[in-house]
């Protein structure tokens, strides 16, 4: 839909992502602000009130016709989906602590969703439906959502009445069922220093230069077949459906295998993938080949966000803050890239432009190869027969 968006508001590709920038500046930064918020109300209840705020601004985002109200409801409509998003992976990643494969397998689900919408969207567009009326059709599906999810609430629970706690997790500072005794700390400290401890930061930057790819493929890379090859929207959406495909296939199908790869592994892996297929499809005149650059891209970057939440889930001292620090990252990488993106593309074409997204693809290979690699078998919170305080001082040390 982006496509017609940017015809029917005359916006040139440099005022596209200063535009996305903004919106998705304030997502991640109401993303972090939202994960400490979960720590208090519960990840599910902030999940369902995102969700019906977000379903109202579908609705109201539709009706806009001056430029400068559309790009104000299109600010507070992206916040409310990084809450969503902010919400469904405090939920998932706590809930799938020591699980990385079934985690793999949850977002296979997001794929799922991400390739019915946009085949949905593309038959609509194509039978001549205006975007305009399939964003309240959209909206109607989110509400349901969020109503089955504010009647299947829980409620706080756990002691003290703390949301992110459930019946059967060790209460922190107290010993696991094994008895072998829990080796996070429980003193809050700055989340930076925490960060860092746990041997998550370098793991942070690579994943927000990661993410500079995978928000840029979605965008850029349908935008530049309908553009730049003029072909119609059901390739540009039947390429980005493909690459959902094989995300979800690998997520789905191979969860297991892919959920014990290291992160290293699955960045260089998948970020050679990404940069590969997006720097064909900047290189090829042929509608077809570039389709098929852009369904690699869209599948090796997706690989991204699911194994590195599942690494944050391993390590992290305390989880549901630092998973709303990856969050955030995320949203930084797509806040840099979109307008960089769209000013190379302004100036020096289209081409240029999906080439910055390969050349950040392969930066991420690159710094990931060089960076220090920590073995995930010899991790001190994997391995719960070392000693407590030993473990403590290790973690600080590295």
């Amino acid at each position: 839909m982006l496509f017609d968006i940017q015809h029917a508001f005359s916006l040139s590709y440099a005022q596209l992502g200063v535009l996305l920038a903004l919106a998705v500046a304030a997502a991640g930064v109401s993303g972090a602000v939202m994960a400490h918020l979960s720590d208090r109300v519960g990840a599910r209840r902030l999940l369902w009130v995102a969700m019906l705020a977000w379903s109202v601004l579908l609705c109201v985002l539709a009706l806009m016709e001056q430029k400068w109200a559309f790009i104000a409801v299109l600010v507070l409509l992206v916040i409310a989906g990084g809450s969503i998003d902010t919400a469904m992976n405090a939920e998932a990643t706590h809930r799938l602590t020591g699980n990385p494969a079934a985690l793999v397998r949850l977002h296979a689900v997001f794929n799922t969703g991400a390739l019915t919408g946009a085949a949905a969207a593309a038959l609509l567009i194509h039978a001549g439906v205006s975007w305009r009326w399939i964003w309240p059709g959209i909206a109607v599906v989110g509400a349901g959502g969020g109503i089955w999810a504010a009647v299947t609430d829980p409620g706080p629970t756990g002691a003290a009445g703390h949301p992110e706690h459930h019946p059967g997790d060790p209460q922190p500072g107290g010993p696991h069922p094994d008895g072998t005794g829990d080796t996070r700390p429980t003193a809050r400290s700055h989340p930076l220093r925490r960060l860092r401890r746990d041997g998550l930061l370098v793991l942070l930057l690579v994943f927000a230069l990661a993410e500079v790819t995978e928000g840029g493929v979605d965008t850029w890379g349908v935008l530049f077949l309908r553009n730049h090859l003029a072909t119609g929207v059901l390739l540009g959406a039947s390429a980005y459906v493909v690459g959902q495909l094989v995300a979800a296939t690998t997520r789905g199908v191979g969860g297991s295998v892919v959920g014990r790869l290291s992160a290293r592994r699955a960045l260089i892996a998948g970020s050679c993938v990404a940069g590969g297929g997006i720097l064909l499809e900047s290189l090829s005149p042929v509608a077809g080949v570039a389709a098929l650059g852009l369904a690699l891209g869209a599948g090796g970057a997706s690989l991204f966000w699911p194994l590195v939440m599942s690494t944050v889930s391993r390590r992290a001292s305390q989880m549901v803050s630092a998973v709303g620090a990856f969050t955030a990252a995320g949203y930084i990488g797509w806040v840099a890239g979109a307008p960089i993106v769209g000013w190379v593309s302004q100036a020096f074409g289209p081409a240029r432009g999906l080439q910055v997204l390969a050349l950040a693809a392969f930066a991420v290979a690159l710094c990931t190869l060089l960076g220090p690699e920590r073995d995930p078998e010899r991790d001190p919170e994997r391995d719960p027969q070392r000693d407590p305080q030993r473990d403590v001082g290790s973690r600080t040390s590295r």
